[in-house]
């Protein structure tokens, strides 16, 4: 199945991107932890050309902690400026901030730094410049497509943060790429089957994190195939009909909540060694 959603908006979006980018001293570029390549708009990089960026990925907390140091390390050895945060317990934060203000230091003129939040939709911009901000200062949303018109916000006296709508890739590369998105909820969940989708989650944990899925659902193994480990979960949570039939979509959305809200563990989609096919 084809997974595709490039609304009007987001191309109206892009266009509204490029046209701020004159007043903007330092660009963020934010994506997902849980997936580090995959949440990030490549996209932006040919928009924001030699703009300064500063690479940040939220919901630190839901990824995979060996991953997440796996990542800062290959970061390191690029060059590139990037940060691991959890807005919502505000790990992290400090540290972003104090790097936001040295930009300053360095301005030709004694003015507030003016910095860019770009993303895909979902990653949790609006929750960033909130947490930023110390107050609700952009509208913040559990769902894709909220945020749909550039927005300035003052914080302090030493930066503005400039909210954007959340932009995906006109295309994704691979079938996989557009679960993943649709997984971690950058894709509305409307153009995918809620089945479809679980059946893919409990594959990737249960070739990468066997475990994981084992402990929390009670299990005495994974070794099946997806279907019946959905059946399994379902017979565990007694997700079962008055007919003894298995209550599939009930199932399904148990698996897409409790995997969206760290329930079943911290997971990590993307590896640095898988980006040039190593294992």
């Amino acid at each position: 199945m084809s997974i595709q959603w490039y609304p009007g908006h987001m191309a109206k979006a892009t266009r509204l991107i490029k046209e701020e980018l004159k007043k903007v001293d330092v660009v963020i570029v934010l994506g997902d932890a849980r997936a580090v390549e995959r949440s990030i708009n490549r996209d932006f990089f040919e928009v924001i050309k030699n703009k300064r960026r500063i690479l940040v990925f939220n919901k630190s907390d839901l990824a995979d902690e060996s991953v997440n140091q796996m990542w800062k390390s290959y970061f390191s050895d690029e060059k590139e400026t990037i940060f691991f945060v959890d807005c919502m317990n505000k790990k992290g934060i400090g540290e972003l901030v104090s790097h936001i203000k040295n930009y300053k230091q360095n301005m030709r003129y004694d003015r507030a730094v003016h910095v860019m939040i770009a993303g895909i939709p979902n990653v949790g911009k609006s929750m960033l410049i909130n947490t930023l901000a110390k107050r609700n200062a952009a509208h913040a949303s559990n769902r894709p497509g909220v945020t749909r018109a550039n927005q300035w916000i003052k914080v302090g006296m030493d930066f503005y943060l400039l909210d954007t709508p959340g932009v995906l890739p006109p295309k994704f590369e691979t079938e996989e790429d557009g679960y993943v998105l649709t997984a971690m909820g950058s894709v509305k969940d409307a153009i995918v089957d809620k089945e479809e989708l679980a059946l893919f989650i409990l594959q990737f944990m249960k070739d990468r994190y066997p475990l994981l899925l084992q402990n929390r659902y009670k299990l005495s193994d994974v070794d099946c195939d997806k279907i019946e480990l959905m059946e399994r979960i379902a017979k565990s949570r007694g997700f079962v009909t008055k007919g003894g039939l298995f209550d599939y979509e009930r199932t399904a959305y148990t698996i897409l909540d409790e995997f969206r809200n760290g329930k079943i563990g911290r997971i990590s989609f993307d590896q640095p060694n898988e980006l040039d096919g190593t294992e």
